[in-house]
C-alpha cells in the first residue's frame, strides 16, 4: 500500500478485464439499519458475506471492497476496478440507502462498466 503512493503499478488492460469478468454479474443484498450503520448480507454466485458502513456512499464502496476481497482481486487492481468497473445501485436503491426512515430493504447491483 505504502509503495503505491510513490510507484504506480503497471496495469495490464487484458488482466484487468479478466479480473472484472471473474466477478459475478449480479449481487443480491439484504440490508438493515442498525443504529448509525447500514449492515448488508450479500449473495454473489451462492457465496454469502457481510459488510457495513455509516453512509450510503460508503456502503456501496464497502460492498465492492468485500466483493473484490472474496474474489481475490490483487491490490494493484483494486483502485482501477473501484473507479472504472464496479457494482452500483440504481437511483431508487440509492435513495432508499440515503433515507434514514427506511430501516431495511432488498436490492441488487448489476456489474457495470464505467468508462475510463
Amino acid at each position: 500500500m505504502f509503495k503505491n503512493l510513490f510507484f504506480k503499478p503497471q496495469i495490464d488492460e487484458e488482466v484487468l478485464e479478466a479480473y472484472f469478468n471473474k466477478l459475478p454479474d449480479k449481487l443480491s443484498i439484504r440490508w438493515v439499519r442498525d443504529g448509525k450503520y447500514i449492515v448488508g448480507k450479500i449473495n454473489a454466485d451462492g457465496q454469502e458475506f457481510m459488510t457495513q458502513a455509516k453512509s450510503a456512499r460508503e456502503f456501496v464502496y464497502m460492498v465492492n471492497d468485500a466483493l473484490f476481497a472474496m474474489y481475490e482481486i490483487p491490490e494493484e487492481y483494486l483502485d482501477v476496478l473501484q473507479d472504472r468497473k464496479s457494482f452500483k445501485p440504481n437511483a431508487k436503491q440509492l435513495e432508499e440507502l440515503n433515507d434514514a426512515a427506511i430501516k431495511q430493504s432488498d436490492m441488487s447491483f448489476e456489474k457495470e462498466l464505467v468508462a475510463a
